[in-house]
């Protein structure tokens, strides 16, 4: 097969260890590593030991200051505001002759960068939304950026039908799907005795997770105190901010490990009864992330381990759930409902570990990385073609 030069742009390398670096590694699959250039803006990435791939450093925004003006005109940045440099573009594109220009993006700034680029090198703009980037913008901008597009792809269904709603525009839907490690996990049978263990494995951001998990802290101390079978919960992954788990620690039922080595994910996954994702019910936060699947939701639903979902109805990854009857979601914020879940775990374990294996076959057939890297590679082998 013969592959194009893909230039993508991104706010996150391919590679880097979060949803975002995890979702464009299982993306781009197979593709050969030589017909790809990468433009990156995140600084906080410059240091991490990335893949074998070449990427360059794109600060876009840079800062507005007028001292910073001077490297945008010397052709050593690539921007300075909203003015971008040929002179960059053209020494960072030396040797290499995109096909195809291919956005991955939370950002409206990393849009209006490739736009620019996709026109300067006469070359199509094929645009995958993450997170939704439009939050201030005006309508009319949107409009023309999304009419420039050769093709617009979306993270899930639900982003795709507000999107249909809110611009006129249709788009393929392409999520994170989850690797085949997962669906070969052996989930550990419990010992008679042993507390019931609820995990969160993720990284715990307190504007997407607090006012949710707050809740399951609380259910799980009003179960505890009236069960002969104690339940935990363990969160596994970076905080943010720093010290945010405080306020819901507490010894010997909610734990905090902090982050865990890649390799160790499985096995911290294979250790669950229950996994568990909160989303925030705060309705300043939940527009922010509604629209978007988290790179754990497939993961966990391909391990064969029970998911219990806990957020406001509405959002693309409670709808997917919702829809196809693959895990226990709660929209409504209720901690009683909680506690009843927690009780019918004990109770009823094995209609749990039913929905558990259906979810687990739907997202073999649906969610995983290696079939939607396949219809994603077609898909963009197809525009290529259309272009020549």
């Amino acid at each position: 097969m013969s592959y194009p030069n893909i230039l993508i742009v991104s706010e996150v390398p391919l590679g880097a260890p979060n949803g975002f670096g995890v979702t464009l590694q299982n993306l781009f699959g197979e593709w050969p590593r030589h017909k790809i250039r990468y433009f990156y803006n995140r600084r906080e990435y410059r240091q991490l030991k990335l893949p074998n791939l070449d990427f360059r450093f794109a600060p876009v925004p840079a800062s507005p200051g007028r001292r910073f003006a001077i490297p945008k005109l010397l052709g050593l940045a690539p921007e300075w505001r909203g003015n971008y440099s040929k002179a960059w573009l053209k020494r960072n594109l030396r040797g290499f002759y995109p096909d195809l220009v291919f956005t991955s993006v939370h950002s409206i700034h990393t849009i209006r960068f490739a736009d620019w680029i996709a026109r300067e090198i006469s070359a199509s703009h094929a645009l995958h939304i993450m997170d939704e980037p439009f939050h201030g913008c005006e309508k009319k901008e949107v409009n023309t950026l999304l009419g420039r597009v050769s093709s617009l792809m979306t993270i899930s269904e639900t982003m795709r039908q507000s999107y249909l709603e809110k611009y006129n525009i249709d788009s393929e839907v392409f999520h994170n799907g989850a690797e085949t490690t997962f669906f070969s996990l052996n989930p550990k049978n419990p010992r008679k005795g042993d507390p019931i263990r609820l995990r969160f494995v993720g990284n715990l951001i307190q504007i997407q997770h607090f006012n949710a998990i707050e809740d399951i802290a609380k259910a799980l101390s009003i179960y505890n105190k009236n069960s002969t079978r104690p339940a935990i919960l363990e969160i596994f992954g970076n905080e943010s901010p720093m010290g945010c788990s405080n306020s819901i620690q507490r010894e010997g039922e909610i734990l905090f490990h902090g982050p865990i080595p890649l390799e160790k994910r499985l096995e911290t996954l294979a250790g669950a009864d229950v996994l568990v994702i909160p989303f925030t019910f705060n309705p300043e936060h939940f527009e922010s992330y509604r629209l978007s699947i988290p790179t754990k939701l497939p993961e966990n639903l391909a391990t064969g381990i029970p998911l219990l979902l806990y957020g406001p109805e509405g959002m693309a990854a409670t709808n997917l759930c919702i829809e196809n009857d693959l895990a226990t979601v709660i929209t409504k914020r209720s901690v009683n409902r909680l506690v009843d879940v927690l009780e019918q775990i004990v109770s009823n374990p094995k209609s749990f570990q039913k929905k558990a294996e259906f979810a687990k076959n739907f997202a073999a057939q649906k969610l995983s990385s290696f079939e939607t890297s396949k219809r994603f590679h077609k898909h963009l082998l197809g525009l290529c073609q259309q272009t020549v």
